[in-house]
């Protein structure tokens, strides 16, 4: 064999066994670049489901302070309903008793103006 042609078969070979070795390191940086990818999709999910939990359980527990509110309410309204509630008989009598007592008042006043007016 001549050996300015194993130069060239050496340097075939050469190119051959480079191409292939970049295919196998290309291979496999593309495998390990989709396994990173997905790595990085998963976590990114994760705190996605995480961040949304979270809202949830902040928005539930408002929720749940809401509707206590509303519940203290209504039962502090039913029990001053209960408490100062005037059955319609006590208020007819207050009514007339209140009338009487400012018709009073309106005459003590006119008493007063008339003798008023009078002792000059």
């Amino acid at each position: 064999m001549n050996p300015e042609w194993a130069h060239v078969i050496f340097a075939a070979a050469g190119m051959v066994a480079g191409g292939v070795i970049g295919l196998i390191t290309g291979v496999w940086k593309l495998a390990h670049v989709e396994q990173n990818i997905r790595k990085d999709f998963a976590e990114e999910i994760a705190a996605a489901i995480q961040d949304r939990e979270e809202k949830l359980s902040t928005l539930a527990d408002q929720f749940d302070e809401t509707l206590k509110a509303l519940r203290q309410k209504i039962n502090d309204v039913e029990l001053d309903t209960v408490r100062y509630f005037v059955p319609k008989p006590d208020l007819e009598r207050f009514l007339t008793e209140y009338r009487e007592d400012m018709r009073d008042l309106k005459n003590g006043m006119s008493e007063i103006r008339k003798n008023h007016h009078r002792s000059p």
